[in-house]
């Protein structure tokens, strides 16, 4: 398992007393059945920039539910977001779009690589939806490097073309964190990043994003049910009853 990870782009560290990303009051309900459920019920959470924040919970406490809004892949029913100080929650669903590809990134507990895409290609998704035909096309020799170095730095410099298919979940999970990091984002979202591997492969990757937080000061968000790897983050924030609460 490789044990570095890719380096900051901005050569200043970042600064840990400025907010990058609130999230005040928000509220989530869904439907089941005839009733309603009301998951989220004013959550509220600062984050700021270089800090890697573990949100813990029980399973179907809401804990993705809030990443997804705080990460503009869900629409609260109450509250605001903002990043960079402006609230997105407000904004039209092109600007999210925008926001969610260049801003932030996305680790998910499945992967979500496409089969029919080797390792690169996969790899590369990120910087073909945010480019156009013409853009991508242009400045395709730099876009390959970028992702080989990252996929090469991740350890899987030898499985460039290989599938999904062919690659153990800690392999995969690593393609998907390089996919995250192809844009450089200001905000590295994990959702239960481990939660589909054995606990070897599990620690594996959790050293790859603690080594990557630490090395190149990158913000973090990280949703988890196993309270031993939430307290390898900064800062631990427990969601009960609807509620964020600080951990004790």
């Amino acid at each position: 398992m490789a044990r570095t990870t890719p380096q900051a782009a901005s050569p200043t560290p970042p600064n840990k007393t400025e907010s990058i990303l609130s999230a005040r009051g928000i509220q989530r309900s869904f439907r089941m059945g005839d009733s309603v459920v009301q998951v989220l019920k004013g959550c509220s959470l600062t984050l700021r920039e270089g800090e890697f924040v573990a949100i813990e919970g029980r399973s179907g406490s809401g804990k993705s539910t809030l990443l997804h809004i705080m990460g503009a892949l869900d629409e609260c029913e109450g509250g605001a977001v903002e990043f960079e100080g402006q609230d997105f929650t407000q904004m039209s669903s092109t600007h999210r779009s925008w926001l969610r590809n260049k801003k932030f990134g996305f680790i998910f507990q499945f992967y979500h690589l496409l089969p029919e895409l080797n390792v690169l290609e996969n790899t590369l998704l990120a910087a073909m939806i945010e480019n156009s035909w013409l853009s991508f096309r242009s400045n395709r020799k730099a876009l390959h490097a970028r992702a080989i170095e990252l996929l090469e730095q991740l350890g899987l410099s030898h499985r460039l073309k290989h599938r999904p298919s062919q690659l153990s979940g800690g392999e995969r999970q690593r393609v998907a964190i390089a996919r995250a990091l192809m844009n450089n984002p200001r905000v590295l979202f994990a959702d239960e990043p481990t939660g589909n591997l054995d606990v070897e492969t599990g620690r594996q990757i959790m050293d790859v994003i603690e080594k990557l937080h630490r090395d190149s000061g990158q913000t973090i968000v990280m949703v988890t049910h196993d309270r031993a790897l939430a307290r390898e983050a900064d800062r631990v924030l427990v969601l009960k009853d609807g509620k964020l609460e600080k951990a004790e």
